[in-house]
Formats: C-alpha cells, structure tokens, sequence
C-alpha cells in the first residue's frame, strides 16, 4: 500500500497531508500539519515507524508554535521498553500505540493493529501526545468495530466518543466535527 492523505481540520484551521507506504519490513509514515489553534500559528512535521502488525517503532516529530521549536524523539522496541530521546520510559510499557492530538492518521493504528470483529470493543493503553500542552502521557481508550467500516473511539481520559469512518485500509475518512479527509 502507498497512498497520500490530505485532511482538513473542521474544529481548528488546520491541513494535514500525510504518506503511508508498506514496504516488506515496515509500514513508514510521514506527515505535516499546519494551521492555528489555541490562539497559536503552528506547525508539526513527523515520520513513524510501525513493524508490519502496526505496533509503533518509533516516532520522531518537530513541533513549531509562534516560533519557538521542539523535537520530540521516541523508540519503542521489540520487548516493549520505550525511551524518549535515548531515556528509558517504563512508566509506558503498557502502550503500544500513539496518539497525536492534531492527527487521525493516528487513530488507524490501533484500527489496524487490532483487527475487531464486528461488535468486538477493546480497551488500550495509549501514548498521548498533546502537542499544545506539550505533555506526553499513558491514557486509556476504547475502539469498538460497529461495522460498515465505522470504529467508535472513546478517549476514556477526556470523557470523548466519536464514531470514524475509515476506507478499506483502516484510513479515516470521517472524524465528525473534528477532521474530513478530502484527498486520498
């Protein structure tokens, strides 16, 4: 698989474009985002890596805010040990998947990752990256295949549901109020 997205924030002024490629080894994805929320011009550019049963290798990111700059560096391995800029991280060894708040790309990973049967709900542990608080932390949440390539999402920490239509590769294409995919 080799597609480009293009969403556009429908809650904040925001674009997203994004590359997803699955080579023999690896699933790569980089993306861009740029807009204003908060009160803020920003713009955050990153590039994942995912082993081919899209559990996250590693995530680096560049954030810009107003003009102050921040990087943000995180491997996960094969065990499951997680570090950040080269520190280990136990505290997150339950989370296999992430979160970056400005992005559905990311909501695909757990989609693909889990492989629900229809009715099916699964509770994950998930690393939370809220790029306007600059935080990075362990949440819970709940994906439920409600067929017809619907998943509701539940964000356990923030008291959020939505219900996300994804095409046949798990890619949302509907993030009520918040995303709309508008180029594959």
């Amino acid at each position: 698989m080799k597609k480009q997205i293009v969403w556009k924030g429908l809650f904040q002024q925001m674009m997203e474009y994004c590359n997803v490629e699955t080579t023999e080894t690896d699933i790569r994805i980089d993306g861009t985002i740029v807009g204003y929320g908060e009160d803020t011009p920003f713009s955050v550019n990153y590039d994942i890596i995912l082993d081919r049963l899209w559990q996250v290798s590693s995530l680096e990111m560049a954030v810009e805010k107003a003009g102050e700059y921040s990087w943000i560096s995180l491997q996960r391995d094969q065990d499951g040990v997680w570090t950040q800029s080269g520190h280990t991280r136990p505290e997150w060894a339950k989370c296999i998947d992430i979160d970056i708040s400005l992005t559905p790309l990311t909501n695909t990973l757990p989609i693909n990752r889990l492989q629900l049967e229809p009715k099916d709900r699964r509770e994950i542990d998930v690393l939370y990256i809220n790029i306007f608080k600059d935080e990075i932390k362990p949440v819970k949440q709940f994906y439920t295949n409600l067929g017809d390539d619907i998943y509701k999402y539940e964000g356990v920490f923030r008291d959020f549901t939505a219900d996300l239509k994804v095409d046949e590769d798990g890619l949302v294409i509907d993030y009520p109020t918040l995303f709309s995919r508008i180029q594959s």
